[in-house]
C-alpha cells in the first residue's frame, strides 16, 4: 500500500465511524508531534486510539474530508478539514497539514499542523497577534 491509499484508508476509516479501522493505520510505537504548539504530542496506537473513540464519542457525525495529498516516497502530505457537531449541540470545524512517513503500509511518524476554524479578526488580527504576542 502506497503512502497516499494508508492516508486514504484513514479517513475512509474515519467516515465510517470505525476506531479499529483507524487504529490500524498506525503503528504500534506511532509517534506525532505539533511543531506550533509544544508539548502536544502523540505517542503509541494506544495514544491514538483514546483520541479518536474520544472524537467519535463526542461528535456522533464526524466527518473528515481530504482536500490535497501528495507523495513523495515514503512520506505524504495531506491538507484536510474535519467536521462535526458536539453533544452540546455547537458545531467544530478543524483544518490542518499532517506530514506523515509511512513504513509496512501504516503511518509511523507525523507533524501535524492543525487549527479550529474561528474568526480571527482577519489579516489585521494576524499580525497584531505576530507583532504584539496578544
Amino acid at each position: 500500500m502506497n503512502p497516499s491509499e494508508v492516508v486514504q484508508q484513514w479517513i475512509r476509516a474515519i467516515n465510517e465511524r470505525d476506531l479499529e479501522g483507524i487504529v490500524s493505520c498506525f503503528a504500534e510505537d506511532y509517534e506525532d508531534e505539533a511543531p506550533a504548539r509544544t508539548g502536544e504530542t502523540v505517542h503509541g496506537r494506544d495514544q491514538v486510539r483514546a483520541n479518536f473513540e474520544r472524537l467519535l464519542v463526542s461528535m456522533p457525525d464526524l466527518r473528515a474530508e481530504v482536500r490535497t495529498v501528495v507523495d513523495q516516497g515514503d512520506s505524504v502530505w495531506m491538507e484536510w478539514v474535519m467536521r462535526g457537531t458536539r453533544t452540546d449541540g455547537t458545531r467544530m470545524e478543524f483544518v490542518g497539514v499532517n506530514l506523515f512517513e509511512v513504513a509496512a503500509g501504516v503511518l509511523r511518524r507525523g507533524r501535524i499542523y492543525t487549527e479550529l476554524v474561528r474568526h480571527a479578526g482577519g489579516l489585521g488580527g494576524q499580525v497584531d497577534r505576530m507583532t504584539t504576542g496578544s
